[in-house]
Parts: structure tokens; sequence; C-alpha cells
């Protein structure tokens, strides 16, 4: 502030050049707002640029200028105020006199336009600058009038406000004046204007303290302690047998000072009924109080001492830990409450100790004392400390918490071990061990009726469980595992996280549900899944569960309840048409093309049709099931044509298509091959993708041409040719595997050694079905995110050929 206003009146001394107009031909906004950019000015002649741009536009410039004017509160009005202030000054200038009218039109427009009280002052004090009308400059009326008795609290606000404006500081006197009315806000006005005080100016308020009633006294004391007055101890600690408002702002006060004398006088009232303010106040004291804590311990009792416990434990007085151990052992509950804040690991022993042996009651204080001992250690040495303790102890269940707190996977098991024992206990302490591998255990007990065990089940599964399909599975369990009301709604919210094709079937389970709330948690999980799948959803399966998830949002009929059911039907309007049932080309069938899915049924297809089901037209991957989770042509074939549509959904989908091969085996390996499908860009892949690995790639054996896949929804198109040993893939038009098995591997599709490191193939893995005469085709299914269409195949076998398709 002082910097400005040295500017400002720096510029009084120049002069400038009148010029007639903007040289750069800005408009007023423009100029307005270059100007209030550059406050404040760094230098005077910058300043005094500014000005002389802003008394060329006057007056709109003012004009707008005052219309940024925000209320004074919001403490945004600094730049602004610079500038007009400036302007003010710059136009009250011997030889700006040319100026003076338009900036003085500009300020009495924009102050009988102004609504702000306070900016309303402000735009007059700045006409009162520019003199009366002969030109002359006078001083705005600032006297302590506008403090009279007959003011109101707004006034008196306003009045402080402006004189810290227009002179940078407002006047000791005012200031003085102030703190003796009877409003809290005009006191704290006044108080807040003098930052930081002078000694001198504390003494003066001190002075006044005797007139003030009780929030006066207690404005001043949080005053002076705020700004730390040392010289006011006394007066403060003069205080702490007053009424209690006075005597908590003092100890309050005294506690934020610090000093010697300040903490033996907190530390005596903590006896007394003052003890839980000077309790708070020494908490956060500034200063060492070990020693004295530790001295006023030895002659302490009742509160007094509870209170030095509860400080000890807080700030970790360790020189006091043999004081408090010695009262835990004779189950003080100070002591043992405090036992946290001092425990070190050179105590784990005597804790063990004091906690096997302790009264029920007692046992929660001293499991707390036990695990901040070992709270430093490893995870390893944990477990080790306390699995020693627990086969000596004569209640091991009460080291089970801090067993969990290891967190280790030994830990685990011995509580899955004393949980299937029947130890409650220990089913709870599971819950707490941060491990998920406690999960399965969990979810046992949440299904024999442990709701608890449940919950904390849940609440792995949302803390570590990254994959969104197991997120699912998992989740799913929990739901069936419980018809608590509330679980249902806090599980069915979760869910509603994990926006897969199961999850969205999940919720749409329980829009039936009887209970109106369970009904609306899953209309909403419903909705959220749909808004953000990372499946394709059937079309009319998507219409059926969000239409009942309509009803059940206007069944409870809230007002959030209609933007949701107006959120539904956009998002049915916007659901876009899935694939056409397909034929096959003139070409195709003339060709002798069989067409084995055209959008309808997998009649012509064997194995898993849950997991390879048919959704818009189109045979979905919902998710991975390894040799066991494959589809397969009803037929087997020798050579062939086999033509698809493939779409990644997901990134990094995976899956593949099995050549010649038997069911229930690895294709790869048991088959003649598999040919890879794989999203090769997705970054996951990256820097560890072999070449044989890539999409396309007749895998294990022929690498193929990588080539850049479409984005992820769109379709393309590929054939693969089997002839013999031969195979050929094209994918869009492009040739990227022309190979040989056979030539490939030299004709050792096994290791001649007999071991199962094969040199002649590029991933040196036996594949011992490579020369399969015959065999299946098939999907394999090695995790979700993919979809197919349009599929058909050419048995180019010779008892095959000319049959007619």
């Amino acid at each position: 502030m002082k910097k400005i206003f040295t500017l400002i009146l720096a510029t009084l001394a120049l002069s400038f050049a009148l010029q007639a107009q903007d040289a750069r031909q800005r408009s007023v906004e423009t100029i307005v707002g270059d100007v209030v950019a550059q406050m404040p000015a760094q230098t005077a002649e910058a300043l005094a640029s500014d000005m002389l741009d802003l008394a060329k536009a006057a007056p709109e410039s003012v004009i707008q200028l005052a219309a940024m004017l925000q209320s004074p509160e919001m403490g945004a009005n600094n730049r602004i105020e610079y500038a007009i202030n400036g302007l003010t000054n710059f136009a009250a200038t011997p030889g700006n006199q040319a100026w003076k009218p338009a900036v003085k039109e500009g300020l009495k427009q924009a102050a009988a336009l102004c609504t702000d009280p306070v900016n309303k002052q402000f735009l007059e004090s700045q006409l009162w600058l520019l003199g009366t009308p002969d030109n002359t400059v006078v001083t705005a009326p600032i006297d302590s009038k506008v403090l009279r008795k007959s003011a109101t609290s707004q006034e008196k606000c306003e009045a402080l406000y402006l004189k810290e404006r227009m002179l940078g500081v407002v006047p000791e006197k005012d200031i003085l004046k102030a703190i003796t009315d009877k409003s809290r806000t005009v006191r704290g006005t006044a108080l807040r204007r003098y930052a930081p005080p002078t000694e001198a100016f504390a003494a003066k308020v001190a002075k006044k303290f005797k007139r003030l009633g009780t929030e006066g006294k207690v404005d001043v004391l949080n005053w002076l302690g705020d700004n730390k007055i040392e010289s006011q101890l006394p007066l403060i600690l003069g205080q702490f047998g007053s009424v209690k408002d006075i005597a908590s702002a003092a100890i309050e006060a005294a506690g934020k000072i610090g000093g010697d004398e300040a903490a033996d006088a907190l530390i005596g009232q903590l006896g007394g009924e003052n003890g839980a303010a000077a309790l708070k106040a020494l908490k956060s004291f500034p200063g060492d109080l070990k020693e004295k804590v530790a001295a006023a311990l030895g002659n302490a009792s009742g509160q007094g001492r509870s209170n030095l416990l509860a400080l000890a434990g807080s700030k970790g007085m360790t020189n006091a830990a043999e004081q408090i151990f010695a009262l835990a052992a004779e189950g003080d509950p100070g002591a043992i409450q405090a036992l946290p804040g001092i425990a070190k690991s050179t105590d784990i022993g005597r804790l063990a100790n004091l906690l096997d042996k302790a009264k029920e009651a007692d046992v929660p204080g001293f499991a707390k004392g036990f695990a901040a001992a070992l709270k430093t250690l490893s995870p390893a040495e944990k477990y080790d400390h306390v699995i020693k303790i627990i086969e000596g102890a004569r209640h091991p269940e009460r080291f089970f918490p801090a067993l969990a707190l290891s967190g280790t996977d030994e830990a685990v098991n011995d509580l899955v071990e004393a949980a299937n024992a029947g130890s409650p206990e220990a089913v709870k302490a599971l819950g707490k061990t941060g491990n998920y591998k406690a999960a399965p255990a969990l979810l046992a007990a949440g299904r024999a009726g442990n709701l608890t065990a449940l919950k904390d089940y849940v609440s792995f599964v949302d803390r570590f469980e990254k994959d969104v399909d197991r997120k699912c599975n998992a989740l799913t369990d929990a739901l069936a595992a419980t018809k608590d009301t509330d679980l249902l709604k806090n599980f069915l919210a979760k869910l509603g996280n994990t926006p897969t094709s199961k999850a969205f079937a999940v919720a749409g389970s329980y829009l039936g549900n009887p209970d109106t709330e369970v009904a609306v948690a899953a209309a909403q999980a419903a909705k959220n899944i749909a808004a953000k799948c990372v499946d394709d959803l059937d079309a009319t399966t998507k219409a059926n569960v969000l239409g009942k998830a309509i009803q059940a949002f206007q069944a409870r009929g809230t007002a959030d309840d209609g933007y949701a059911v107006d959120e539904i039907k956009k998002m049915l309007a916007e659901t876009q048409a899935g694939s056409p049932i397909f034929t096959l080309s003139d070409e195709e069938r003339k060709a002798g093309f069989e067409m084995l899915f055209d959008g309808t049924n997998l009649d012509k297809w064997a194995g898993n049709k849950e997991g390879y089901r048919i959704t818009n037209n189109e045979i979905y991957v919902t998710s991975g099931y390894g040799n066991g989770g494959n589809l397969y042509t009803e037929k087997e074939y020798r050579d062939f044509v086999f033509r698809f549509e493939f779409s990644f959904v997901r990134p990094g989908a995976n899956n593949g298509v099995g050549v010649r091969t038997p069911h229930g085996v690895d294709a790869a390996y048991g088959g003649m091959c598999e040919v890879q499908v794989l999203d090769h860009d997705d970054p996951i892949y990256a820097g560890w993708l072999k070449d044989y690995q890539v999409h396309g790639s007749v895998y294990g054996v022929i690498p193929a041409k990588r080539i850049k896949h479409k984005p992820l929804g769109e379709w393309s198109c590929e054939e693969i040719r089997v002839q013999g040993d031969h195979i050929t893939v094209t994918v869009n038009g492009e040739v990227i595997v022309d190979g040989d098995i056979r030539e490939a591997c030299q004709g050792h599709n096994v290791a001649p050694d007999g071991s199962n490191m094969n040199p002649y193939t590029v991933d040196h893995h036996n594949h011992p079905g490579m020369f399969n005469e015959k065999g299946y085709i098939g999907f394999l299914g090695h995790g979700p995110g993919v979809k197919f269409r349009n599929v058909r195949v050419l048995d180019l076998t010779p008892a095959a050929k000319g049959k007619k398709r």
C-alpha cells in the first residue's frame, strides 16, 4: 500500500503533453482492461502513462472502472481502487487540469449508480479529492464523527474501511474509540485494521479493558493472543479467574503467547474448571513442556493428573514414560490412554505383559499402546514379535489386531486358521490386515451372517481390485450374501462404478426389490453403468433394464429422481442400433461358402455360448475363460477359408482363432495353431510383446507383419486360408502372414531330444498338435472386450468341393 501511494504522490510532480486520442486506436473497454491488468504500477512513469490513457477515455473509463468494484468483503477491489485513486490524483495535478472535468463527471455518474455503501463512499471521497469548482484541492472529511453513537454498525464499519482506503491505515484514535463500541462487528473491524500492533498501542488498548463488557474483553484477549503481545501477559493471566468465556479466551491467548510464566499458569489450571481449555492450549503450546509436566505429574491427582497424562501422551513426552507405565499398571485410565503417545519398540515386552494380564475393560487401551510400540518395525519384524508373544499368551486373541497390522501373508494365514477354528476376534482382525488375501475368509464369514466381515470384504474389493470383471464378480458375491437393506444399497452403489455388461445385468436383477430404496439404488447403479459401460450392451436388454429403472425412480419421485429419469430417456434416445443380419455375397455363394454366424443364432457352434453371447446381432466376448471356455464350430475342417469381421471394444482385448484344434486344449500348442487376435496397439503391451504375438501371427511359429488397428469400436475384415501346412492371413485386404508351418519349424514341431525346449520354433516351445490333419475352428477367449460378426467358411477339402451350400 505504501509503495502505491508513494507512486501516486510522485505522479503529482509530473506534467504530460496532451494528446488528442489513443495512438493505438483502442476501445474504452480495452484501455480499462489494459490498465487494470498492470496495477499496481511498478514505476511512477508507468503509472503516469496508464493514468493519461484513462483520463483521455473519461468519463466512460471511470464509469467502467467503478462498475468493476465488488463487495468489499471479497477483497478483490485493490487493483480497481489503485486505478481510480491514481486517476483522481493525476487529474488534480497542476498541468493536468484539462482532464479534471471529465474525470469528475465520471465519478459523479459512477457514485450515483453505485449501490454498495462502502464503494459509494470511496467514489465520493475521490470527488472530494478533486476539490471545489475553483479547482482547489481539499482533504476528504475523515474525522471521528462517523463513529458517533447514533451511527449504525454498518456506517461505523464503512467509515473504518474508507479511512484505511484513503490514508493507508486507520488512525489509532478511531480504533480505540471503536473498541468500546457495543457492536462486536465494529470492534472486530477496528482491531483488524491495526495489525500487527505495536506494544505501545497494545498498552492503550489494555487501558480500555476494564470498561469493556464480556464480549469486548473476549475480543481484546483474542486480539492480544493472535498478535502474541507478550507485554500484556499479566493482564491475560489475571483473567483466568473470570467468568467462563473470558477465562477461556485468556487461556487460549496465553497458550499462543507461550513462555515459562504462561506454561506454569496453564498447568496450574489443569485440575480446575478451566482444565479442558488449559489442556487444549497446552497441546499447541510453543515451547518445551516435558520437564514441567513430568515434575507436575509427581504431585498431581484426580482430573489434574488425567489432563497431565493426556498432555504427555499427545506430545510424546517419553521422559515421563516410567511414571505413565507405573500408573497404567495400577489401572489408571488416563495413563492407559497415554501409552500410544510414549510407547517405543523397547517397550514391546512389558506392554505385551500388561495387555495379556489386563482387565477386559482396559484391553482396548493397552492394545493401542502395544500397536504403537510396533509401529516403527517392518511388517516382517512385527509378525515375528507378535507371533512369538501369541504362542505364550494366556489371551492370544488380544494380540490378533496387532498381528493383523503386520499385513503379511503369514499373518493372514494364521488369522484365517483361527477364524476357521471359530474365533470372532480373528475374523474382526482379518478386516484390518490391509491384505487382499484376507478377502475370501471375510466373504465366508459374511455368508455365515457376519455383516461386519461382509462390509470389510467389500471394502477390500473396492480398495484393491482393479480388474473390473473380477470386481463385478466379487461385488455380486457380496450382494448374494445379504438381505440387509443398508448393505445392499452400499454394495449396489459400488457396483455402479463397475461398468461391465454383467454388472448391468446384476443391477437390473435388483430393480424389483420390494424395498424402494434398494430398487432406487439398483436403478442408479444401472444408469451409471449404462452411461460408461466398457462393454456393448444389448439394445433390447438395455431398454428393458433402464425402463424398469425409470419406474423405480418414478416410484420414489424426488426432484433428483426426476433428473435421473431425464438422463435415462436421453440415453435411450441416443442408443445406436446393432449390426444387420448378414447374408453371403453372390460371389461367396457361388464359391460355396457357408454362413456360420449371420447375427441371429449360434446353432452352428458348440462350447461356451454364455461367454460368447449374441449382443446386437454380434458375438460379444464378455470375459476370459481359458481352455474350457472357447467357442468351436460344430464340424471339423481340414482345408478351408475362414472369413469374419472383428472389433475391439476394450483396449488391449485378446482373443484368437484356433485352427484344426480339438476341444479343451490350448490351440496354440494342441491344435495346428492359434492365429492371434490382439489389440497390440494398446500401451499395456509396449516394450515386451514378442513379434510372434502381434495380431495375425501364427502364435509362436510365424510372426505376422504388424498392422495399425482401427480405432476402438470400428470393424475390420479378416480372412484365414489353410491348405495343408500353408497358412495365409489377410486383414483389411493386406496379407500379413503367408507361410508354411512345417518349413517354419524345419519339420520339428517338438524338440528332437524329447525336452520342453524346442530350438526350431520361434517361441522355443513344443507344438505337438501343429501337424493335425483336421480339427475344429474356434474363437479362443483370453479376455473380454472383442466382438465378431459376419462369420463364414469355405471348406476346401476334396469331399466338400461341389457341395451345395
